[in-house]
């Protein structure tokens, strides 16, 4: 039987979608008729459509992705799990395809026996995957109906160059640590020269390169890493002094808790952990409704840190309550309602304003 003659290609860019679709189903559906036609002539040998099959299971190139890969890779188990019996008995001479089905025949119902046993265990783990496989797409959809659009880097609050009302504490707190001193997410490392100044081996990392060019140009030594990545890499007890400040204050729950495990564990016996925030009230009314609305996570009061890093044995020895302060000043009391408005100012004043910014300092003691 001659070979059919393909149809002429296609120009499938200036198709509908519709069009398009439909030409594919098409060309699958000679694609398949030529498959069964060979097969029914014997060009196609018994056993090498499932080598094939393994071949691609085992080289094909990441092509499709979720769950289009996972189901595409489950069928290939499930093809993969019957054994065929029938071990082929053809032979250039006739004496060795007699002997062959003689061997066939002779060991069938051995071979028969272990078969199937194997058989029915492949079966019983092709079942075990495809339980799996659907409580991995559960998961799956869990996990995206609760994603939330990420933070545009460019939406991402810049810290602002030189010093800051905290520098001084921060320079205090490390002066008399004896080993390297990390800061995390330097910024152009107005902290860092401090540091330095004061006798403090520090070093930074920021996750954004470009805001590092100044710290780089001036030697110091930053890396353009992530807190989290970079720490991953920090040996146990390496570090003498760490200071956390920047998007630390709104991870994501899982990374803040990730943070916190990892900083203490790198921190050696005695060394200090300095953490700068701003404090909720000031992140609700001063921060941008894009940041607000998209961060992970938001800055926690500092005795929730105290909380935090009190359970990986750091104890805090210092805070201090910084930055923009947008309380409001009480009335006198020569006014007739002095006492009920100065009570809703008392009221304002926790809930919203107060002070902006904190500085904590807690001192790993196991």
């Amino acid at each position: 039987m001659a070979p059919t003659k393909p149809n002429p290609p296609v120009a499938t860019v200036d198709l509908e979608p519709v069009d398009r679709a439909r030409y594919l189903d098409e060309v699958m559906a000679e694609i398949d008729a030529e498959v069964r036609r060979r097969r029914a002539s014997g060009d196609l040998p018994a056993g090498l459509e499932r080598e094939l099959d393994e071949l691609f299971l085992e080289f094909s190139p990441v092509g499709l992705h979720g769950k289009a890969r996972l189901r595409e890779t489950l069928a290939l188990v499930d093809g993969s799990a019957y054994v065929d019996t029938a071990v082929p008995v053809a032979s250039e001479k006739a004496v060795g395809s007699y002997v062959k089905r003689l061997i066939r025949k002779a060991m069938g119902w051995y071979i028969g026996f272990i078969v199937h046993q194997i058989v029915k265990f492949a079966w019983a783990v092709s079942r075990m995957f495809h339980v799996v496989v659907d409580h991995v797409e559960d998961l799956e959809a869990a996990v995206e109906s609760q994603r939330t659009p990420e933070l545009p880097a460019s939406a991402v609050p810049a810290p602002s160059p030189g010093p800051t009302w905290w520098a001084g504490a921060a320079v205090d707190a490390l002066s008399g640590v004896k080993g390297r001193v990390l800061h995390a997410e330097c910024g152009d490392g107005t902290l860092l020269d401090a540091l330095i100044a004061g006798g403090v081996d520090a070093y930074g990392v920021d996750p954004t390169e470009s805001a590092i060019g100044p710290a780089i140009d001036r030697g110091l030594d930053v890396r353009a890493e992530s807190v989290l990545g970079h720490l991953e890499v920090v040996a146990d007890e390496a570090l003498s002094g760490m200071v956390l400040c920047g998007s630390i204050q709104w991870l994501h729950p899982n990374e803040r808790d990730r943070l916190v495990r990892l900083a203490t564990s790198r921190l050696a016996l005695d060394g200090a952990l300095v953490l700068h925030s701003a404090t909720p009230e000031s992140w609700t009314g001063g921060s941008t409704n894009l940041v607000s609305d998209l961060a992970p996570g938001r800055p926690l009061h500092a005795e929730t840190w105290s909380h935090l890093l009190a359970e990986r044995g750091l104890r805090t020895t210092t805070l201090v309550f910084g930055g923009e302060d947008r309380r409001l000043d009480r009335v006198g009391g020569s006014n007739a309602d002095a006492d009920a408005i100065n009570a809703a100012i008392d009221v304002v004043n926790t809930l919203l304003l107060g002070p902006g910014e904190y500085l904590l300092v807690a001192v790993r003691e196991r």
